[in-house]
């Protein structure tokens, strides 16, 4: 996918997220004072003793915020079970609950796979769009998904260090280094 979509915008300011480091994200915190993580970490560790583990799909691509000005390219995700959503509804409940602001976008799930820095010269508009347009029906496949993890991610000039604060398995908890 990104060789095909790599010679689709070769040229173009676009940066390609690194295998390793792509991943769906149910609540992004900002910045969080390690104080504030504990009382978080409880309500969330409740919370996921109840949810079960699902197969989470991913197919299709677009972009953010629209193909006039595309800043996000990303693969869609979705279960047929609506368990992911449910697990990001309860997240959201649980983090307003322990005082951070309600989220203002609406939950998309996604895979970001690739930032587009600046604007796409005509021509790259042109093929980025017909290569959207033909890849809204590509089936990337499934995985199961047994956790939810709470990351910390620290950016760097070279992208984002991502380090496992704690993996909260799907009927049970795992803590992970902080």
């Amino acid at each position: 996918m990104q060789q095909a979509a790599g010679s689709v915008l070769a040229d173009e300011p676009v940066r390609w997220v690194r295998p390793e480091t792509v991943h769906l994200t149910l609540r992004f915190l900002g910045e969080t004072p390690s104080a504030r993580l504990d009382p978080l970490l409880r309500s969330m560790e409740a919370s996921a003793r109840s949810w079960s583990p699902f197969d989470l799909h991913m197919h299709g691509m677009g972009c953010f915020p629209d193909l006039r000005r595309p800043r996000i390219v990303w693969i869609g995700a979705s279960d047929s079970i609506g368990s992911l959503l449910s697990i990001a509804q309860e997240l959201e409940r649980i983090v307003r609950m322990e005082g951070f602001a309600p989220e203002q976008r609406s939950f998309s799930p996604h895979l970001t796979v690739a930032r587009v820095k600046d604007r796409l010269s005509a021509e790259g508009a042109q093929r980025f769009g017909s290569f959207l347009r033909d890849s809204c029906k590509v089936d990337f496949g499934s995985m199961r998904v047994e956790s939810v993890d709470l990351m910390r991610s620290e950016l760097k000039p070279t992208g984002p260090v991502y380090s496992l604060i704690a993996a909260l398995a799907l009927g049970a908890v795992r803590m992970g280094s902080t």
